[in-house]
């Protein structure tokens, strides 16, 4: 069973980088609302996609744990980020979120290869937000080349807050511009003894590191209801945005020239 299990990982495995060679690799677009006035839109997050050999297209939940196990030869990181890159410089009034791993931001040589990206276009850094997920601890060396990219002028968002390596105290040295709190807490509410909920604790944490907080997975009214209730800022969710491809990129006064997929 063992063996077969791998034959069956490296065919995958091989079948993802094949598609990826043959331009399969793309992003969509979610954006994310003002939570009083939801036609007003902060930015868009990148979303990776992979379109396989047959046309069926891939969330990343399905590929991205798969390219973790092949040695270092592909980073997502670095692709979805010159995609980001290309999409900004062809429409000047796009507004892009692109993840960075803390593993890569910790690695010398892979931050000098992205923050290489960076100054290479600096009129771009004011229209990206750096997404930093925290799949490693944010101690250090990457506070401190958080720091840099923020000097470039790029924003920067804690992503999936709560869910992640970093303790409270490393994320108070962080310089973040917003917080984004992990869907799972707004899915599971829980009440607390002082008439608060954990969503709200959760929120009134985050402020005190960034001062624009995004509640992720809003998908009812309820849940919107439940994220203003807690004095956050924006939200995301498929209620009022599903991901989207980026056409040849109108957008005017704001909104993005979008077209919807599944």
């Amino acid at each position: 069973m063992t063996g077969r299990g791998n034959r069956t990982g490296k065919g995958r495995n091989a079948l993802i980088l094949k598609a990826i060679s043959k331009g399969g690799l793309s992003f969509v677009a979610q954006r994310i609302h003002n939570i009083e006035n939801t036609k007003e839109v902060l930015y868009a997050e990148s979303l990776a996609r992979l379109t396989d050999a047959e046309g069926v297209v891939h969330t990343a939940g399905a590929f991205v744990p798969q390219l973790g196990r092949l040695d270092g030869r592909f980073d997502l990181d670095f692709r979805i980020l010159d995609l980001v890159l290309s999409a900004l410089t062809a429409d000047s009034t796009l507004n892009l979120g692109c993840n960075l791993s803390v593993a890569n931001l910790s690695a010398p040589d892979r931050f000098a290869d992205i923050f290489g990206r960076l100054t290479r276009q600096p009129e771009l850094a004011s229209r990206l937000i750096v997404e930093i997920t925290e799949t490693y601890p944010l101690i250090g060396s990457a506070i401190e080349r958080l720091k840099m990219i923020r000097a470039l002028g790029c924003r920067i968002a804690i992503d999936d807050f709560g869910t992640g390596f970093a303790t409270p105290s490393h994320l108070l040295q962080v310089s973040a511009d917003i917080v984004k709190i992990d869907a799972s807490f707004v899915r599971d509410i829980r009440p607390g003894r002082d008439g608060h909920d954990s969503l709200y604790h959760m929120v009134g944490f985050a402020s005190c590191i960034a001062p624009q907080i995004v509640v992720e997975g809003i998908e009812t009214e309820q849940q919107l209801e439940a994220a203003r209730s807690t004095g956050a800022t924006h939200v995301q969710g498929f209620l009022l945005s599903k991901p989207v491809v980026l056409p040849q990129f109108p957008q005017k006064k704001g909104k993005f020239g979008l077209r919807e997929v599944g």
